[in-house]
Order: structure tokens, then sequence, then C-alpha cells
């Protein structure tokens, strides 16, 4: 995992203010946003980054293109012809700068740069189960992929060089044959936008849009979302809990001899669905798989496991640390009473009412604010329930020593 720093004094103190002006808003607050535009209406912000950018990228070229030759994350190369060719990337895969009409994309950058889930902070007025990944592309002159449409809402932030955003709310949906990419065949532009370093643009899910490179060096920032469709959300849910089933091989000792070896029984049929149906989670089981689901991260954050410490020295840790923070990816989710973290429910069962409301209260403020101080890591020891709950999250990579 990579840790670039990125100056703090320019980067937002979480949690967020709901109700004060934010300027990559537009002077907006986060609440008159959502309200606003969040899955309703585009909004283009001129210099909402510009300072910021002034001072320092989060990403910049040279480690993107040193992404795009590793083989930790997802990585694109689209010709100018359409064609994809998935990374890694080895130098000479890689167009000359020069030449024009070519991009690569990179995905899931925050899970592998503190300094690029950093500046996700800016968007976390909206619920982390939401939020997807920092996307970043870096395009020669008229590179792009082309017009289409995406089903999850996205900001799009300017880093360096310029990038025509074409947009279309009316457009038939035939695609473009035969080539890798979900391409528009047939559109028209009915508003343009040109982004220069630190322009955000926003757009909601069905608005198709285009974005062509102006000149050389075009990077822009993608803060994606996620949309999982409701069958997704029903097989992670329902899959999740038949896993944890024991398994019970059928029984039928009733059953009779037959000469219509064809027809099935009736009994056999209806006490199937019987036994089908009493696998079924309830509601309550429904929403706390629901919860784990929405804490799964993406596969590369699972990579980025520490090297493992015995519960002795993670205490001791713990105790001259400053603080934990959440490792760039990982997501913790929390719900009533119940938490989860990585994918894995965080179990809670072991203790008193009292302290469940203590951890909880402890995990939320990590969840919240992806970090906290010495004081609430004192807090973190002050019960061996406690201090074991902090150590697994330590070995499953979801928390970082600060």
């Amino acid at each position: 995992m990579k840790t670039t720093a990125l100056s703090q004094s320019i980067m937002p103190r979480l949690p967020l203010p709901l109700d004060q002006p934010l300027p990559w808003l537009g002077g907006l607050t986060a609440t008159q946003f959502m309200k606003r535009h969040w899955q309703k209406k585009p909004l283009f912000v001129k210099g909402a980054f510009a300072k910021a950018f002034a001072q320092q990228l989060p990403i910049d070229q040279s480690v993107f293109f040193e992404e795009a030759l590793s083989d930790a994350l997802p990585v694109r190369l689209v010709s100018a012809q359409s064609a994809v060719t998935h990374g890694p990337l080895i130098k000479r895969q890689i167009p000359s700068l020069k030449r024009a009409g070519w991009t690569i994309l990179i995905q899931q950058l925050n899970s592998q740069h503190q300094s690029a889930d950093d500046f996700l902070n800016h968007f976390r007025f909206l619920p982390e189960a939401r939020l997807d990944d920092l996307m970043i592309s870096y395009a020669s002159d008229q590179g792009g992929i082309g017009a289409h449409v995406d089903s999850y809402d996205v900001f799009l932030i300017q880093a360096q060089g310029k990038r025509l955003w074409e947009l279309a709310r009316d457009y038939p949906d035939d695609l473009v044959e035969g080539i890798d990419l979900k391409v528009l065949k047939h559109f028209q532009a009915e508003v343009a936008h040109l982004c220069e370093p630190g322009d955000l643009l926003y757009l909601p899910p069905g608005v198709a849009h285009r974005g062509v490179a102006v000149g050389h060096d075009c990077m822009t920032y993608s803060v994606g979302f996620r949309a999982p469709d409701h069958r997704e959300i029903a097989d992670a849910a329902f899959g999740q809990h038949l896993d944890r089933l024991l398994a019970q091989p059928w029984s039928d000792p009733w059953l009779s001899a037959t000469d219509r070896v064809g027809e099935l029984p009736d009994r056999l049929v209806k006490d199937m669905a019987d036994k089908a149906m009493a696998c079924m989670p309830g509601h309550q089981t429904v929403c706390e798989e629901v919860v784990i689901a929405l804490s799964v991260p993406h596969p590369t954050v699972l990579a980025n496991l520490p090297k493992p410490i015995s519960y002795p020295a993670f205490v001791k840790r713990l105790a001259k640390a400053k603080g934990l923070a959440l490792a760039p990816g990982a997501r913790l989710m929390t719900w009533q009473q119940m938490a989860a973290a990585n994918g894995e429910p965080i179990p809670l069962d072991g203790l008193s009412k009292g302290e469940r409301t203590q951890v909880m209260d402890l995990l939320n403020r990590l969840g919240n604010e992806r970090r906290f101080g010495q004081k609430y890591c004192d807090a973190a020891l002050s019960k061996t329930g406690f201090s074991e709950i902090f150590f697994n999250l330590y070995l499953g990579g979801v928390v970082l020593f600060l």
C-alpha cells in the first residue's frame, strides 16, 4: 500500500458540516446539493479545486503512470480505435504522449493511496456504503472513451489539462457494435462544458456524456458511486445467509415405491419447498446481511493485509499510538447495534449491553471520521473485549496505526 502524503491544509476534516457552504460545490451546502442535484440534475462548478490543485494534486501524472505499470489496480488502455487493453501494462504498450486519441483509465486508486482516499473526504456527506472509488483517466489530445451512460452518480474533476464534456438527456440507446466499450451509436450534445484544472462536473445517473481531451496531458478524476442492481443486493444478502447455514442432507424415509418414476410425488415437492422456505431469512436478518454486503471492499483492499503480530504486541503498540485510522479503501459500516468491516460481521455478542454501547460509539466515530485520536485508543484498551475487536480489525487490514 502506498501512503502518498497530501497537505492536510487542503483537506476537509470529517465530519463535514452539512449546512455550511462548501466551495467545491459552488457554495452550496451538502444539504442543498442533495436536495437540488443528487440524482436529479447536473452541476458544474468553475474552479472548485483550482486553489487546492495549484498547491498539490492528490495523485499526479508520475504516480499515475507508475500504477499503470503495476499489477495492483484495474487498468485499461483505450486506443484511438476504441480497442481495449487490460493492464498491467508494459512501457512499450503506452503510446507516445504526443500521439492523439488514446486514454488510460485506472480504478480504485483510493485503495492504494492515502492521498486519494483522503480526497474522497470532500464527498463524504454521502453514506460510505454508496461511495465507490476514485478513478483517474489520462488522455492525449482528442482521447476519450466515447459517449456513454452510467447507472451511477459521478463527480468529474479536472486535475490537469482540458477536457470538453458534452451532455445529453435525450438520446437513443443503440450501442456501437464490434467494440469492447458501451458507446452510444447516436449522440447529439445538448450542453457542453470545457473543464480546466480544478473544475468540477456532477452528473446523476442516466445523463449521456462524452469527454474529449483538448490538448495533451489531460487528467480527470472520477469519483464514482456504488449503485447495485436490486438483484445484486438480493444475491449478496441471501447468498451470505445461506452460506452460514449448516448443511442438512435430505431425508425422506416415508418415500414409497412407484411405477410412475417420472412423476414427482406431491409430498416430495411440498416438503422440499417447505425446507427451502425455512432457509430463507427474516427481514431483520436480511437487513443485517445487507450491512455486511455493503461493507465488502474492492479486492485490491483485501490484498493489503499487514504482517501479523501477536495480541500482546498489538496492545503495547496501541497504548503508544497517536490514534487509529481506517486503511485506504477499507469499509466499516454500522447499523443500529451491529457493525461489519470489509465484508465480515464484527462479533459483539460477548459484550454486555453497556459495553456494546461503548464499543459501538468507538466504531461509529471511526467509521464516520475515518480516524480517532489517542484518547479513543485508551478507551479501546479499557476492556479486553474492546481491544480484541480492534486487534482483529488490524489483522484484517481494516485499521492502521497513526
